[in-house]
Formats: structure tokens, C-alpha cells, sequence
């Protein structure tokens, strides 16, 4: 058993440590300056975006709780102390002044109630890695871009349990597309909010604010490895803003960022075995066999944001953005076809061996007379043997190819783009308005080198393109905001419009054809099968609403507000959706807030019509096909699927908000989240009788599904999630520079509840629920003093536990592995040679600490040193420097 005992004194003494902090600032410092905040403008969700604006001094890159924020409210003005919702603002200087670019990385970095998790091997969640917030799924958090919904990908989570579990059947943004130096801070909201902003805002909101200078470019540099000696990065990026007319603007940031892999695992059983017999030289990796590790990237993004005033108070606002990246990963170890002598069976794909034995069986007359009325050679799918009755055996040829076996490489072109034009007005007046339109898309365009389609034999390609999958979205929406000037009533109305299109492209030829010998060595790409003919497909769904949200003061110190929103989605019905919002002041530093809200999302046309065919290993090392089918498959319903409904949810935050002196501001906030009709993956094995169900209605290769694994999404569970978020920030003098700390911790419990019967095993509720650690907090120190800039942050994860998973025993906690929790720190220096030039030079996870070794013994078995499902990775240490240049 994991020591909890250690973990909650370690993190008990961090939070003494904390509010000593404050307790000594609160009794000794001097009152500081709140504006040293990064605050530039501050631009409001849709409507109040002409309200909330502000351009407060860049004195330094410190943070604060007092910078105006502008999410989960129509009142203009708000800092988050004052927001009856709990709300964090976070500065784009928090997010540039990290080794990673990414916002994935960046962001989950300093708030911990985000996660993310690192699956070198897990299809497409090796290219996209989504990001959790309260450990519900990715996509019950909703992504904003200067308060305007961002879509989502066009990747459908389909890792197969214990990977990442709270991920499984996620459609979520990818985070990844925002560079960081396009941002000028990033809003989180932990609060539900549906009614707001719509489908999706479960758990929260997450709102990308961007840049708005006319003026001023910078550019900078980036170098960084790990303590290994691998994953360099090297990013170049710049941003500048220029003048749009007399007042308008436009801003452009740029970015371009290459990362090389890493690799942290030991040779994969089997091809430690090969390696022995023909050398090392002979098997992929140099001997490992397959690469345990981060993917090879190379990406560019784009971002463009632009106003312009119109005449009095109109204005012409949008932005458009541009990502492509290349990311190169790699798949599981297949054995190569030895001499019987070193007792190592070839993988199924190459040969199929005569029972109890290690020599190629013979092949039927009847598959040759086949291979020969179809016009074929056998020579091209068989091998000739004089002492087979029928001349030849089955063993495919193309294994010469491979002497020291393959491992496929799985790669992705990503494109991603987003356009968003809008007109607001009203700013000076007590009536604003705002109406925008946005269209947006995400590609995966997936592709897969060294590996076969075994059905073709020697005539099989060894690169393929599999298919690609595209999300396109398009919207549009009016707000509309009243407030008056003898009153402190803010009313709030609005309407939106939402498509979104999901398309499954077909696989290239070679990635789906079957040959002659399919029967036998397999069909589709090794791997990852193509997306056949039937997958291939344009499915959209439309949904309209409606919303209205009142605001006010009920008295001097009593403030509350009513949401109330309607929506309809084709196929899924409509949904009333509300929130209640109530804050109390009992002086001027101490105040009580608390919101009760419903929520709701729609499944996505992605969900409901995935089509994706892929292999993993078994505890033995064998690879056995594992299939995601659309709810109205008909393997789908042979396993009983039945059609998909929307999730629901109820949501409850109480919280206290103290601030006993200027520079000192506490907030301490629990929830409690109950969701229903949760939308989860229902993994089954597909029995002789439902292949015979399956060839009896005409499926095409049905005995080919035996054995395997088959999912389909369905609404198979609920969750009750209650935790707390407590923070502490703290701003004053020392000596003659400025400190900033900054203390925030989450303690997250998920109940997993009313799992429909023959939906999800008791592994992967075990793994939902224990897998994400239950408590995390981070300790930051940013200090100035002249032209030096130091920032020290400590990161500490509770320990978790996770199961075998799908090769488990299905009888948690016997099957399951626990890992103590870990204190990683990172250390940032930054040196400004004048008003130009400034060099940054610094470490993530400076002492090199990796997660505990992994116990899961398949996992092993596949080269896995370290545990997988780690929070934090298990890259080691990476040190970098930055150069930056500002005109």
C-alpha cells in the first residue's frame, strides 16, 4: 500500500509553510503595488469585452489576484477575489517563462487541479495529449479564445485501459496550438458553466486571452535537452503588434519548434531474445526493440489578432490562427522468423506455424488453387517447400525483409486553423452589444512507415497512409449586455448556433486491401488498419440556444446572480440548463461566495461514428487487433451497444475568499460535481458466438474478430467528484527587489457510480478513481531585483495507484500497482543586459526525479522502466536557455 500517511504530512507541511509565509507578510511587509501585474488589456467574454477593458502598467512579471478577469461573468470590472465563481488569472509571462512552448505542458504545469499525462504508445494520444481538469474528461472542460468557443480535435481518445485512463473516448481541444507568446494571460474558471457558454463546461472553463499591443516586437530563441542527452528542442519564435488606423491594432505571433525523441525504456523481452541470436544491430533501437518515449515534433503556428474602432463606439474585432505539426512516434515490437533452433516464435503476420511446433505449417491446396484462380503468384504470399503436399508453407514472404523483426513507425501530419470576425459596440453606453461568427477545423492525417500489410505478401508496401480524420466547426452568436446607471443590475442575454462536422477519410489502398492470405496472416496495415470504405463517412450535428443571466448587489455587501440557458441538439433533444450564484461580504477582506449550477454535454458526431482498428500486447508479448466501432456498427450492437444520450451533471461550489492586507490574498473553495450518463468506452471480446452472429447477418471476415477486443462508446457510468482548491498569493517587498509567492493546492476524490450492468470492468473503474493522483500542489517563488529575475517552483504529486488493465484480473485492488508520490522542482534565472536583450537560462525537474519502476508485469515484458501512467512523465531532468529580444 502506497504511504498516504508520508504523502499528507509532506503536504500538510507545505501548506503550514504557506501560510506562515503569508502570516509573516501579512504582519511585517508594506502594502505593495497591485499593478505590477502583466495585465495589458483586458478583453471580456463576448458582450463586456468593450467593458472590461483596462491598461494597467507593465511594471514586472509578477502575478496577483487582483488583475481584472473576464470569464464566468457578464459584470464588467471583477477581480477574481471578487468573482462569485472561483477563478484563476494567470499572466502570459507565467507561460512564456517555461522550457515548453506548449500549452499543454505550460499550463498544467502551474495549476494542479490540470493534468496531463505522457503514453508514448497509445495511437493518436501520442500526438495529442489531452488535458484534464478535476479528473473528468477533457472534453467536460470547455476551451475559450478571447471568450469565443475553440474547437475541438479531430482526435477521438482510444487508448485501451490502464493508458490514460480518465482520457478513454475524450474528444477534447488540443492545447498544443496556442503559442505561448500569443498569450496574454489565461483565465481558469473551476466552476460549471453550461449555462453560460453551453455543452461542455462540466468541470470548468479554460479562456486563452490573447495579445492586444499596437506596437513593440520581440523575438527569441530556445535550446533545451535532458539530463540523458536526448529530446533537444529548439524553438524560434517572434510576436509583434502594429497599428490598425488611428486606434486599431493588429497582432501577430509566430512560432516555430523542433523536439527530438527520448527514450526511457530497456530492451522489449523478445527482442532481447533476437538480439542475442542475430545481433543487436539487427533489431529496431539498436537493440530495444521499441522506443519507450516522447514522439519526434516539428511544428509552426500562427496567430493573428486584430481591432479595429469603427465610428463612435463600433468596433471590428477577430483573430485567425494557423498550426501544422509532424509528429513521429512508434508502435510495438514484432518478432522476425528465426530457425526453430532459438526457440523463437515469428510474429502471426509472417508465419503461421504447425501446431505444438516452430516450423511453418503447410498450406492448404485449396488456398493455393485460390491465390492462382485469382490470378496470383504464389510465390509473392507463400514459400515454396518440396515437402509440403501442396508445395508451399505458410510463411509469408516478405519476412527477408525483416532479420531482426519490425516496429512500425506511427506518425501524424496535424493542421489545425481557426477564424473568428466579430462587430461589439456600446462600450461607453449602458447597453453593449456583440455579434461574431467562427469557422474552424483540425485534421489528423495519420501515416505508419516499416510496417506490412501481411494479406499482400511480398507485393505489400511498407509505408502507408492510413486515413485522416477532420473536425470542422463552424458558430455563431449575439450578446447582448444592460446595465444601468442608478442600479447595480446586470442583465444578460444571448443566442448562438453551433455545427460541427466530423470526417472519416479512407486509408490508402495498401493500408485496407485484403489478399489472398488474409485469412492467415492478418488484413489491413500492421498496426493501425486503414479506415476502410465502410468507416469512411461526413457526419454533422447542429444545435441552437438561448441564454439569460441577471447580476446585482442585493445590498452593500450581498451580491448574487441568476443563469438560466436552453439548447437543442439534432438527435439528442433539448436541455434547461441553470445556475445560481450568491457572495456575502462580512468586511472589507472577508467574503463568502458559493454557485449551484446544472450542466450537460452533447456526444459529438466523432463519438458516435469512430471506426478505428489498431493491435496491442498481451501479458505474453502477443498482439491481438482491438477495435473502437461506431454505436450503430453492427459489431457495436452484436456486443450491445444502444444510442448515445447526453451527459448531465449538478454542481456545487462553496468557498471563502480573505484578503487581510493588500498584499495577501486566500481563497479556499470546495465542490462537489455529479454527473450522469457518463459517456465511456465499453470494452468486450469478441466470442465464436458473436462472430457467428456477425457472419450470419453477412459481416465481411468475421472469423477474423475472434479473440479480440471491441468497443463502442455508450452511457455506461456516472461520477461524484467533491475536492477543494485552496490558494494563497502573496506579493511584497524584499530587500529592494519584489517577491511573489504563490501556494495553491487540489485534493480531488471521484466516485465512480451506477455503472450499467455489462458495460465497464471493475479494472477500469478502479484506475478512474485512483489512477490521477488525489492531491497536488505547487509552491512558486518569483523574485526581482534590478535586472534579475529568479522563479523556483516546487511541484508535488500524491501517490496513485493504477491496475494491469485490460489483461487484468478484473478483481481490483488484487491487480493493482501502487507509486509513491514525487517533489519535482524547477529553477528559471533570467539576466536583462539592457532593454533589449535578455537571457534566461534554467531546468525542469532540476534533481532528475523519475516516477517510481513500473510493476505492471506486461508493461515490463514491453521494455517499460518506469511507470507509465506517471503525472509528470518520466523524462528526467531538461535544462535550456533563452534568448529573447525586445524593440
Amino acid at each position: 500500500m502506497p504511504n498516504h500517511a508520508g504523502v499528507n504530512i509532506v503536504l500538510l507541511r507545505a501548506v503550514r509553510t504557506a501560510l506562515a509565509a503569508a502570516a509573516l507578510v501579512a504582519c511585517s511587509a508594506q502594502a505593495q503595488d497591485p499593478g505590477a501585474s502583466d495585465s495589458g488589456q483586458a478583453t471580456a467574454s463576448q458582450a463586456t469585452t468593450a467593458q472590461g477593458r483596462s491598461n494597467a502598467a507593465k511594471a514586472k512579471s509578477t502575478t496577483t489576484l487582483q488583475e481584472v478577469v473576464v470569464t464566468g461573468t457578464h459584470r464588467a470590472g471583477l477581480s477574481p477575489t471578487e468573482s462569485i465563481s472561483p477563478i484563476d488569472a494567470f499572466s502570459g509571462s507565467q507561460i512564456t517563462n517555461q522550457p515548453s512552448a506548449d500549452l499543454t505542458d505550460a499550463l498544467t504545469n502551474i495549476v494542479p487541479s490540470l493534468t496531463t499525462q505522457r503514453f508514448p504508445i497509445a495511437d493518436g494520444t501520442a500526438f495529442v495529449r489531452p488535458v484534464s481538469l478535476r479528473n473528468l474528461s477533457p472534453d467536460q472542460t470547455l476551451v475559450l479564445v478571447d471568450g469565443v468557443r475553440f474547437h475541438r480535435s479531430a482526435l477521438v481518445n482510444l487508448q485501451i485501459d490502464p493508458l490514460g485512463t480518465f482520457n478513454q473516448g475524450a474528444q477534447a481541444v488540443d492545447f498544443s496550438v496556442f503559442p505561448s507568446n500569443a498569450i496574454e494571460r489565461v483565465e481558469v474558471l473551476r466552476d460549471g458553466a453550461s449555462v453560460l457558454y453551453g455543452s461542455d463546461a462540466i468541470a470548468g472553463v479554460v479562456n486563452v486571452i490573447l495579445k492586444k499591443a499596437p506596437k513593440g516586437v520581440t523575438v527569441g530563441a530556445e535550446l533545451g535537452k535532458y539530463d540523458k542527452g536526448d529530446g533537444d528542442l529548439r524553438r524560434y519564435d517572434a510576436d509583434a503588434g502594429f497599428p490598425l488606423g488611428a486606434d486599431g491594432f493588429v497582432h501577430v505571433s509566430a512560432e516555430r519548434e523542433t523536439t527530438d525523441p527520448t527514450s526511457r525504456g530497456i530492451p522489449q523481452h523478445n527482442a532481447a531474445l533476437v538480439a542475442a541470436a542475430v545481433g543487436a544491430n539487427q533489431v529496431p533501437y539498436n537493440g530495444l526493440g521499441q522506443r519507450w518515449g516522447d514522439p519526434q515534433t516539428k511544428s509552426n503556428k500562427l496567430f493573428v489578432n486584430a481591432g479595429l474602432p469603427l465610428t463612435g463606439d463600433v468596433e471590428l474585432y477577430g483573430y485567425g490562427n494557423f498550426m501544422d505539426k509532424k509528429v513521429l512516434s512508434s508502435f510495438f515490437y514484432r518478432n522476425p522468423v528465426l530457425p526453430a533452433q532459438y526457440g523463437i516464435a515469428g510474429r502471426s503476420t509472417l508465419v503461421n506455424y504447425a501446431s505444438g511446433t516452430l516450423t511453418p505449417a503447410d498450406a492448404p491446396q485449396s488456398l493455393v488453387d485460390s491465390i492462382v484462380a485469382g490470378g496470383g503468384n504464389p510465390a509473392n504470399y507463400l514459400t515454396a517447400n518440396a515437402a509440403s503436399s501442396s508445395g508451399w508453407v505458410l510463411l509469408n514472404p516478405i519476412y527477408t525483409q525483416f532479420p531482426g523483426g519490425y516496429s512500425p513507425m506511427f506518425g501524424a501530419d496535424i493542421a489545425d486553423h481557426q477564424l473568428v470576425g466579430g462587430v461589439r459596440g456600446g462600450g461607453q453606453s449602458n447597453f453593449q452589444w456583440d455579434a461574431h461568427y467562427r469557422t474552424g477545423s483540425n485534421e489528423v492525417d495519420y501515416r505508419l512507415q516499416g510496417s506490412i500489410n501481411p494479406s499482400l505478401g511480398s507485393l505489400s508496401p511498407t509505408s502507408f497512409h492510413p486515413g485522416k480524420l477532420t473536425q470542422r466547426e463552424q458558430g455563431a452568436g449575439a450578446d447582448f449586455v444592460r446595465s444601468f446607471d442608478n442600479s447595480p443590475l446586470t442583465l444578460a442575454f444571448g443566442a448562438q448556433w453551433r455545427q460541427e462536422t466530423y470526417i472519416i477519410h479512407q486509408g490508402d489502398a495498401g493500408s485496407i486491401a485484403v489478399g489472398p492470405t488474409a485469412s492467415v496472416f492478418g488484413v489491413g496495415s500492421d498496426a493501425f488498419q486503414g479506415f476502410p470504405t465502410s468507416a469512411a463517412g461526413r457526419f454533422t450535428q447542429n444545435s441552437d440556444s438561448a441564454y439569460f443571466d441577471a447580476e446585482t448587489n442585493l445590498t452593500d455587501k450581498w451580491s448574487g446572480a441568476a443563469a438560466v440557458r436552453y439548447e437543442h441538439a439534432n438527435g439528442y433533444g433539448s436541455k434547461v440548463v441553470y445556475k445560481l450564484s450568491s457572495r456575502y461580504a462580512f468586511t472589507d477582506t472577508f467574503a463568502l461566495r458559493g454557485t449551484y449550477n446544472t450542466g450537460f454535454r452533447t456526444p459529438t458526431p466523432g463519438q458516435a461514428n469512430t471506426l478505428n482498428v489498431t493491435t496491442t500486447a498481451n501479458a505474453q508479448g502477443g498482439l491481438i487487433p482491438s477495435g473502437t466501432y461506431p454505436v450503430n456498427n453492427p459489431v457495436a450492437r452484436a456486443l450491445g451497444s444502444t444510442p448515445l444520450q447526453t451527459e448531465t451533471s449538478k454542481s456545487l461550489s462553496v468557498g471563502a475568499v480573505w484578503t487581510p492586507v493588500d498584499n495577501v490574498t486566500t481563497s479556499l473553495d470546495y465542490y462537489r460535481i455529479r454527473i450522469d450518463n457518463r459517456i465511456g468506452l465499453v470494452s468486450k471480446t469478441v466470442t465464436q458466438a458473436t462472430v457467428d452472429q456477425l457472419a450470419a447477418g453477412g459481416y465481411p471476415n468475421a472469423q477474423l474478430l475472434l479473440g479480440s477486443d471491441a468497443s463502442y462508446f455508450g452511457n455506461a457510468f456516472g461520477s461524484h467528484v467533491h475536492g477543494i482548491d485552496f490558494v494563497v498569493d502573496t506579493l511584497h517587498q524584499l530587500g529592494n527587489g519584489r517577491l511573489n509567492i504563490d501556494f495553491r493546492y487540489n485534493r480531488n476524490t471521484q466516485d465512480v457510480v451506477k455503472v450499467k450492468p455489462n458495460t465497464l470492468n471493475n479494472d477500469f473503474v478502479y484506475d478512474l478513481e485512483h489512477q490521477v493522483p488525489k492531491s497536488r500542489s505547487v509552491l512558486s517563488f518569483d523574485y526581482g531585483l534590478d535586472r534579475f529575475d529568479v522563479i523556483a517552483r516546487i511541484n508535488h504529486y500524491g501517490g496513485w495507484s493504477t491496475t494491469v488493465g485490460l489483461f487484468g484480473s478484473n478483481n481490483p485492488p488484487d491487480d493493482v500497482d501502487h507509486y509513491s508520490g514525487k517533489t519535482l522542482l524547477d529553477l528559471e534565472a533570467r539576466f536583462k543586459f539592457n532593454d533589449t536583450f535578455t537571457v534566461a537560462v534554467g531546468g525542469n525537474n532540476v534533481f532528475n526525479t523519475y516516477p517510481g519502476k513500473e510493476q505492471n508485469g506486461t508493461l515490463q515484458f514491453l521494455g517499460v522502466k518506469y511507470a507509465l501512467t506517471s503525472p509528470f512523465g518520466f523524462n528526467g531532468a531538461f535544462w535550456y536557455a533563452r534568448v529573447t529580444a525586445s524593440f
